[in-house]
């Protein structure tokens, strides 16, 4: 029997440990120099699935989600691994180890009612969303006949509803650097997720055909049709981000970001998450203590891409638009404020006179 894990080490994978005095996170292998993988906890998850062996028996849930955190989950988009490492740490956590094929619809439920109590029933949904892709997989490598999660009912959830109004907007607009401006303009032209605002680059542009945009979370290919708004915005961009100093001249850059690094050495590099969440929290703190009454409620960038579907003319413009592949997540978490309609006019509007309608009735 193996000697028995300190505390800091317990809930860990195997291999990985917390060196106290370093402050350090660490892959401890038999054979060979313990591998440094960070000092945070995220980064260490991050870094231990890129050096760890798979184990391909598979025979604790800990190896089933480690196998998959090695071989699906970093073909994601990035966020969406990132959002993996945090939810996988929580479910080895409490099923580490298990064997997988014991595993039990009332076990989802007993997690699911767990975490609400612990105050986060919303994030235990999306926990829950990755074990079940994880026990999908694992039918598929043959290590269980079936998935036991059928018809599982999640915590309730709200959808955000924040509708963000032309006046609130005008407000922080006056108060963005002109390439932020041109990223809400941009934004609310496409509705683009931020993941893929950050990466448009050169490429994805053409003078004849548009803005042509490979998503990167659900992998739809959309085309923005080339229109002069476009073209504007894509041209001022090109002004900012387009082209570098040689000798204090300007030179054209082959391949340009549309929203760069900020320093110099960086600009031929895209803007990254931290450096936007940035710009937007200091422009949106100037624009609050403004004092202007027409915003008094903060707003967050991914109510831009709600805005853009609820000013669209339809719910089947606003999911083309979004490339969202099924109209219920458009109506459910996109479209927000009021649905219009055209209300029921009365006979007599449409041309037919009700008192002789009513006369002509046996």
């Amino acid at each position: 029997m193996g000697r028995k894990r300190s505390p800091e080490n317990q809930n860990l994978p195997r291999g990985m440990i917390y060196n106290k005095k370093a402050d350090t996170y660490y892959l401890r292998a038999v054979g060979q120099k313990d591998i440094r993988l960070g000092k945070t906890v995220h980064e260490a998850f991050r870094n231990y699935y890129a050096y760890a062996e798979i184990n391909y028996e598979c025979r604790t849930m800990f190896d089933l989600i480690d196998r998959y955190m090695k071989e699906v989950s970093p073909t994601k988009a990035k966020n969406t691994h990132k959002s993996n490492i945090a939810a996988a740490k929580n479910l080895i956590k409490r099923f580490g180890s298990m064997n997988p094929t014991m595993v039990r619809a009332r076990h989802a439920y007993q997690y699911l009612d767990l975490r609400a109590r612990e105050g986060a029933p919303v994030r235990a949904n999306r926990e829950f969303a990755l074990l079940s892709t994880v026990m999908t997989h694992a039918v598929k490598w043959g290590i269980l006949d079936s998935t036991p999660f059928n018809r599982i009912v999640r915590n309730p959830e709200k959808p955000r509803d924040r509708l963000v109004s032309d006046e609130e907007l005008d407000v922080f607009f006056k108060y963005c650097p002109r390439w932020l401006q041109l990223y809400i303009e941009l934004k609310l032209a496409t509705g683009l997720r931020q993941a893929d605002m950050v990466n448009l680059s050169s490429r994805d542009w053409c003078e004849k055909e548009g803005l042509k945009v490979h998503t990167s979370k659900n992998k739809v290919r959309i085309q923005y049709n080339y229109c002069d708004y476009l073209a504007k915005i894509v041209a001022e961009l090109k002004e900012l981000n387009g082209y570098r100093l040689v000798a204090k001249k300007r030179v054209p850059i082959l391949h340009w970001y549309f929203f760069a690094a900020s320093a110099n050495s960086k600009r031929e590099k895209p803007l990254t998450d931290s450096g936007l969440r940035t710009a937007w929290s200091r422009a949106m703190r100037k624009a609050l203590a403004s004092g202007e009454l027409k915003l008094e409620q903060r707003f967050q960038e991914r109510d831009l891409r709600a805005k853009a579907a609820s000013d669209c003319d339809s719910l089947a413009q606003a999911s083309e638009l979004l490339g969202h592949s099924n109209l219920t997540t458009t109506k459910r978490v996109y479209r927000r404020g009021y649905t219009k309609v055209e209300a029921l006019k009365p006979d007599a509007e449409k041309g037919i006179d009700i008192k002789q309608r009513i006369e002509k009735e046996p």
